[in-house]
């Protein structure tokens, strides 16, 4: 159940963004012989600037690479500069070309109408690029993770198990597993069948005891940010969309523009398997 970083895409604006999603990543590979992509996207522009354009992130780029290898000098780094009106179509174009094994997304605040990351929904890249898109706030840049939160619905989510497996391993983390019942089913609910897979299977591969829960709050992406609270997780391993999407009156969220800007909770956006997902 090894899942090796061969490469990881960070999609990079040179501010605070940058710096946790950095920390993150090397963090994650440790000494591992993994290639850092750092991806900034820059929008068309008359030809006459373009060339400045192109000059001022070159030179942002330089000295995002030494101040890396200041700290991190076994990084090994490359940079992409792309053109285009959309950073998440080329976030996702960049991903098919590379074949990164993680993409890794420092938020600092919702984004603003300005932003580089406005428009750039997490659930949304993981589902078209097939990748894990792991999310990360400035309250989680020194934090370690502890306690790993895993929602579990009506399949057996084997790829989220197995993404557990590896950073429970890579960080001594704690697993809990939260079981959410469907709104539909009666009063008198047990444990599903595949949660009982799902605990059986982690503890093959995981050396202390699996906590787990049940509730029946309709939303899950509510339930598990609940749960995440109250458990005082780092972070939590979900589906994209069905398990990260906040619906509501101001439009489709993220499940982690409900985390304030100083939260430790990383979340984790990975797709089922096409196996997985005939289940559902």
């Amino acid at each position: 159940m090894a899942i090796v970083f061969n490469a990881i895409l960070i999609p990079v604006d040179f501010s605070l963004n940058t710096e946790i999603a950095v920390k993150k990543a090397v963090g994650l590979t440790g000494k591992d012989d993994t290639e850092l992509h750092l991806l900034h996207v820059i929008k068309p522009s008359r030809r006459l600037e373009q060339p400045f354009k192109l000059w001022a992130v070159e030179k942002e780029f330089e000295q995002l690479r030494s101040t890396i290898r200041e700290k991190f000098p076994a990084a090994r780094i490359k940079t992409n500069i792309l053109e285009g009106h959309s950073v998440q179509r080329m976030i996702i174009e960049c991903a098919g070309l590379l074949k990164p094994d993680l993409i890794i997304i420092g938020k600092n605040d919702p984004p603003r109408r300005w932003s580089f990351f406005r428009g750039v929904s997490p659930d949304v890249i993981a589902k078209k690029t097939n990748c894990p898109v792991l999310t990360v706030k400035p309250g989680s840049a020194e934090s370690k993770t502890r306690v790993i939160l895993i929602p579990i619905r009506d399949f057996l989510p084997e790829r989220k198990l197995e993404w557990a497996v590896l950073l429970a391993k890579k960080y001594r983390a704690q697993v809990h597993l939260l079981a959410i019942q469907d709104r539909h089913e009666t009063k008198e609910w047990a444990l599903p069948q595949v949660f009982l897979k799902a605990y059986h299977q982690l503890r093959e591969h995981l050396h202390h005891p699996i906590e787990y829960s049940a509730t029946g709050q309709q939303s899950t992406a509510k339930a598990t940010l609940n749960c995440a609270e109250m458990i005082m997780a780092d972070m939590i391993l979900v589906n994209p969309e069905t398990e990260s999407g906040v619906p509501g009156f101001s439009g489709y969220r993220h499940i982690s523009d409900l985390l304030a800007r100083d939260s430790k909770i990383q979340v984790l956006d990975i797709e089922p398997y096409k196996t997985e997902q005939n289940q559902n």
